[in-house]
């Protein structure tokens, strides 16, 4: 009896001392993201960005009260985009572990703040799935990766219809070829959509046992839960149209609504399929905005600051917010 209690409690105060050297090396890396994420916002707004330098030279720019009219609901409108993600995501997870949505919330913030420093957002299934308890990680991300293509579906639908409307608008593309690219385009939309409605399909693709295992998370949804997803992904991206519309209006680039939705749809869509590590080296947040509104205005200010507010109070913001969560997550119970 002596024997096993000196056993139990040598083996205790050996897992004591790992789990203590454990969360040390949690703790390291905790103030190393912390530290990564200032300093990537920092080289993105003032070096990157130059948004000091944006500023102090935008003289013009005197906005007046009811022009902040504009301002504040793209601003509040960021909330409702994260609710939406949080909802999403929720409703997929909620399939094999329940998750609240205040914690759906957290998760969500959690990946936007691991995704801004990280290439092609991969940090952003990290950041989610760390907040599950019980489900396995790699079906959990799986699970996210179905959110994923919903939302770029919608990026990927509307954006290529606009990039055919600014070449033939651009008369760079006559009418004919454009119709046939149009029917073309929709024609893609359609098998799309019902091969996302079918991904259950993904589960009886003949691989090693071990990967049929994990692909079986995509045999458990309805179709009319599949689109309840693409209908809160058309919503999400309704308002970042929204937003970008209303920041426009508020640093005064004059352009005409019409000219000013595609180029927003079309400058949505290159931003979402250029690597982001160009993102970063060549500023093609900016440049991709320039190229598009360039077409039917000279404000280069205006454009710029409508792009980088918008990656502001959408990503940085509530990266922050997440960076928050994660310092005061606790990896070890």
């Amino acid at each position: 009896m002596c024997l096993f209690s000196a056993i139990h409690s040598s083996t205790d105060s050996a897992l004591a001392s790992e789990n203590k050297h454990i969360s040390s090396l949690i703790n390291f890396f905790k103030l190393l993201l912390l530290f990564a994420t200032f300093g990537f916002i920092f080289y993105k707004l003032f070096y990157a960005y130059h948004l000091n330098d944006l500023l102090s030279s935008s003289s013009s720019f005197n906005p007046k009260r009811h022009e902040f009219l504009f301002f504040v609901p793209a601003v509040l409108l960021s909330t409702g985009n994260w609710m939406l993600e949080a909802s999403k995501w929720r409703l997929l997870i909620n399939k094999y572990e329940y998750i609240s949505f205040p914690n759906a919330i957290k998760a969500v913030l959690s990946g936007v703040s691991l995704s801004i420093i990280t290439p092609n957002q991969i940090g952003d299934f990290a950041g989610r799935i760390i907040h599950l308890k019980k489900f396995n990680k790699i079906k959990g991300t799986l699970v996210t990766i179905i959110g994923h293509a919903a939302q770029m579906f919608m990026t990927a639908a509307f954006g290529f219809y606009a990039l055919v409307w600014l070449l033939d608008d651009q008369q760079q593309l006559k009418e004919l070829p454009a119709n046939y690219i149009y029917f073309l385009l929709f024609v893609l939309i359609v098998l799309s959509v019902w091969a996302f409605l079918n991904i259950k399909y993904l589960s009886r693709l003949s691989f090693n046992q071990k990967i049929v295992d994990y692909l079986s998370v995509f045999s458990h949804y309805k179709r009319s839960e599949l689109m309840q997803v693409l209908m809160l992904s058309f919503l999400r991206y309704s308002i970042f149209v929204c937003q970008y519309y209303l920041l426009l209006y508020f640093y005064g680039v004059a352009v005409k609504p019409d000219q000013a939705f595609v180029c927003i749809i079309a400058t949505l869509c290159v931003q979402s399929f250029v690597p982001s590590f160009i993102l970063v080296e060549l500023g093609m947040r900016g440049a991709s905005a320039l190229w598009f509104f360039g077409m039917y205005t000279g404000n280069v200010t205006g454009i710029l600051l409508s792009a980088y507010t918008l990656w502001i109070i959408n990503l940085m913001i509530p990266g922050l917010l997440g960076l928050g969560i994660i310092m005061r997550w606790r990896f070890l119970k």
